[in-house]
């Protein structure tokens, strides 16, 4: 059995004033693509694996269309130069690229492989939950798995099983089909956790429509909020074979839940306006860490990171011992560089990217550290000593997931009563380091409260951004039977 692999991962974010280049990608190639979870069970069942590259990077704004174009002939060469055919493709993918002038990248990629290897060979696509699925992508894909845990600690496990489903399909000559049924809601990544409350429930209820007969998965997909795209919103997809009523059954049994309890998905933790997150961290850093996230400038979800808004807020209250970990800023990155560590410069932080995010200006900061010596995909970085606080500040945009990194950035998390980070939904490093845990709920790339977002090529109406009764009046008569919404 002959498989060709290759695949794209990156979550894009619209809003964001970036745009993401081919540079921002590292690329996965040789006997690192092959020793991936999904790569290793396809060797391991005697395939010959024919790989091209795994281009991953952290998530950013819309993908320029030359660069992507690039990407994609270089994902495709061994494909276009292939002369014996292929049984299989593999093609692990995030799910929501967002490339200018085309939108779904992942769908153009599976498009122009399907142009290549013809309508009978199968397509098996491990996807990310926040992936926004294509009506494109389910037709041209026939096994389509997403993750079932957010924050995201199964993505392997995910590919493992995508790849196991590729071998039963070759093994048994078999074609499956994708299925979708979309629901008329979408909701930032935050409201959908998995280990608590309704997040839990909808991904508890996947297994029962897998026990049905010719179904082969299920999965729930929550969408990317901040991809203003067509397809954007939640969705359940089966992929299977034969007759797959008894399961879209079932799947409709899933959607009908999801839209029930539409304002029952909760956050992680504690969410707050900004000002009292900053109350309540001034309250509470003395019986142990408080972690907040900058939910608004979410490095995780493709925000620029440069937002100085929260610090500025600490500034201005007075609180102390507190570490900022990381603003983005290259700038000022680079004009510390021409001192040295134990210096007092003035200097304005943020800003560097956005033109709505705040600045703050610090008059005699003092140079804590400077590192360069680090491995070439780590951001340079320096930390800043101001007013009882210190700001980490990188040349390039990295989250901070883990105490871990700050070590790599000769900082301890220990000695701090309170971090303050650019993610959405803490990782689970930091949520299990936390004594409290609280999301400020900022404004910019990634606002929580999506309806305040202008997005322009979004199917309307959808929930919330159009009342449910508008919502319904629509998609029960174009879009489904009596019995689901």
């Amino acid at each position: 059995m002959r498989v060709f692999a290759t695949g794209i991962h990156q979550e894009s974010n619209s809003f964001s004033p970036l745009k993401s280049m081919a540079s921002d990608f590292y690329m996965c190639r040789g006997q690192e693509f092959r020793e991936t979870a999904g790569i290793r069970i396809l060797i391991d069942a005697g395939c010959e694996v024919i790989e091209s590259v795994w281009a991953r990077a952290v998530p950013g704004g819309t993908l320029r269309f030359d660069e992507f174009m690039k990407m994609v002939d270089d994902m495709l060469e061994p494909l276009y130069k292939d002369t014996k055919g292929f049984d299989g493709v593999f093609l692990p993918m995030h799910g929501a690229l967002d490339v200018e002038h085309i939108g779904s990248g992942e769908a153009f990629i599976a498009a122009r492989i399907r142009e290549i290897v013809g309508s009978d060979v199968p397509i098996s696509a491990p996807l990310d939950m926040h992936a926004n699925i294509t009506y494109s992508l389910v037709n041209l894909c026939n096994i389509i798995y997403g993750y079932r845990t957010a924050p995201h600690t199964d993505m392997f496990d995910t590919h493992a099983r995508a790849a196991k489903m590729l071998i039963k399909a070759m093994q048994e000559g078999a074609i499956p089909k994708t299925q979708i049924i979309r629901i008329p809601i979408m909701m930032p990544g935050e409201n959908m956790m998995t280990s608590t409350g309704i997040g839990k429930d909808v991904i508890s209820f996947l297994p029962k429509i897998e026990q049905e007969e010719n179904i082969w998965c299920a999965s729930y997909f929550v969408g990317m909020a901040w991809v203003d795209c067509y397809n954007n919103g939640a969705a359940v997809v089966v992929s299977g074979i034969s007759n797959m009523d008894k399961g879209m059954g079932k799947a409709q049994e899933l959607a009908k839940f999801v839209w029930d309890n539409r304002d029952k998905f909760e956050y992680q933790g504690i969410a707050m306006e900004p000002l009292d997150t900053v109350n309540f961290a001034k309250e509470h850093e003395s019986d142990g860490p408080v972690i907040i996230s900058d939910s608004a400038d979410n490095v995780t979800a493709g925000a620029a990171g440069d937002n100085a808004l929260m610090l500025n807020l600490f500034l201005k209250n007075g609180i102390e011992n507190a570490l900022f970990a990381a603003i983005i800023d290259p700038v000022s990155v680079k004009k510390v560089l021409e001192y040295k560590e134990g210096d007092a410069i003035n200097i304005t932080i943020g800003g560097c990217f956005d033109n709505d995010s705040e600045k703050s200006v610090l008059e005699n900061a003092v140079i804590k550290k400077i590192n360069l010596s680090l491995l070439a995909e780590m951001p340079k970085s320096c930390v800043l000593s101001y007013n009882g606080i210190d700001i980490l500040l990188f040349d390039k945009r990295k989250p901070v997931f883990d105490t871990e990194t700050l070590k790599a950035h000769g900082l301890s998390f220990e000695d701090y009563n309170i971090l303050v980070v650019k993610q959405g939904y803490l990782s689970p490093e930091l949520l299990e380091a936390s004594k409290h845990a609280v999301m400020a709920l900022t404004t910019g790339n990634c606002n929580q409260k999506i309806e305040r977002l202008n997005y322009k090529k979004l199917i309307r109406p959808i929930y919330p951004l159009d009342g449910c009764d508008i919502v319904l009046k629509k998609w029960r008569v174009k879009n489904f039977n009596e019995n689901y919404i």
